[in-house]
């Protein structure tokens, strides 16, 4: 070799390099790029998310439990709404009590409220207890209105809530009071017959003749009519019975509509040796109680088809509630024969 041998024992790569250069360092060593070894490579995309708030983790449910009476929605509020109806010689009070959504809950008030205009007025007590209805059901309106737009729920498909009330014909039905209100002013100010303008005497006319002489005439008074007066009946007062409280909850009448899945009921007119009564007895007893026959396995709102518990094959037995007037009210419990 013209500029001689390598320095070393002669092999040019026995030090780790050419002509003995050290060898480089290793990765993640100062000296080599970085002052310090490379952070982890992130993934790519989106940060992973907590257990238990990412996708495809089941949703939570409502923080106070309630949920909608129709739907399962949620948020929900407990609130009653009214009705009132006017039957000539007597009256019902109706009233449907919650949890409500807002959906269902406005379309509940807007419904009752309609039926409450046209069917409120035809009894004599009626005339009071029809506005103060109508103003109480602000109140739980007003409430329906602070909610946030429901979740779906499981229950069963929303209420439809339809067109407010100032826009249904209903609203037309407030005339009636007010028509009535006009034609007792206008009577009791004398409008409507005849004033003290017509009771008068007229002046005397004189009239010149074609002679010197002269004559009077003196007309005769028109005949007085006398004013209509009107007068109402009395409007009679209303008792209503203190209320009481039932010490046992099988006491309470239609304890049942209360029933939900996992409570226990007793038939009172169970007739031995059938299998249908048509008029059962039902009261909700605790499980423990040794009167319970049957527990819930689960309750369908807003039907009453039985054959909703074919889709629960626990179920042996079944009872359903029907309301004529309101079949939104209506439902099935699924039941299994307690031993």
């Amino acid at each position: 070799m013209p500029y001689g041998p390598p320095p070393g024992d002669g092999n040019p790569y026995s030090s780790g390099g050419a002509y003995g250069a050290p060898p480089p360092p290793p990765p993640g060593q100062p000296g080599y790029g970085y002052p310090s070894a490379p952070p982890p490579e992130q993934p790519y995309g989106y940060p992973q998310q907590a257990a238990g708030y990412g996708y495809g983790y089941p949703q939570q449910g409502p923080a106070d439990g309630l949920t909608c009476r129709f739907c399962g929605g949620y948020p929900a509020v407990n609130a009653t709404v009214r009705g009132h109806q006017g039957l000539i010689l007597a009256y019902r009070m109706l009233r449907m009590t919650g949890p409500f959504c807002r959906t269902c809950g406005t379309a509940t008030v807007r419904d009752m409220s309609a039926r409450t205009l046209v069917q409120g007025w035809w009894s004599l007590v009626s005339w009071l207890l029809t506005p103060i209805t109508l103003l109480a059901n602000l109140v739980p309106h007003n409430r329906f209105q602070r909610l946030q737009p429901p979740v779906p729920g499981s229950h069963g498909p929303q209420l439809d809530p339809g067109v407010p009330l100032t826009r249904r014909p209903h609203i037309a039905m407030l005339l009636v009071p007010v028509s009535l209100a006009v034609t007792l002013v206008l009577a009791s100010t004398g409008v409507l017959g005849p004033g003290k303008h017509g009771t008068g005497t007229d002046p005397i006319i004189a009239a010149p003749s074609p002679s010197a002489s002269s004559f009077s005439y003196t007309p005769a008074p028109p005949p007085a009519f006398p004013s209509p007066t009107f007068t109402m009946p009395a409007v009679p007062s209303i008792t209503l019975p203190p209320v009481t409280t039932p010490s046992d909850p099988a006491d309470a009448p239609d304890s049942v509509d209360t029933a939900k899945a996992g409570d226990c009921l007793r038939n009172e007119n169970g007739p031995a040796g059938e299998t249908t009564d048509t008029h059962p007895k039902v009261s909700v007893l605790p499980c423990t109680d040794t009167k319970a026959q049957y527990k819930v396995i689960y309750k369908y709102p807003a039907t009453s088809d039985e054959k909703v518990c074919e889709k629960q094959p626990k179920s042996d037995s079944w009872y359903t509630r029907t309301y004529t007037n309101f079949p939104a009210l209506n439902y099935v419990l699924c039941l299994k024969k307690l031993k």
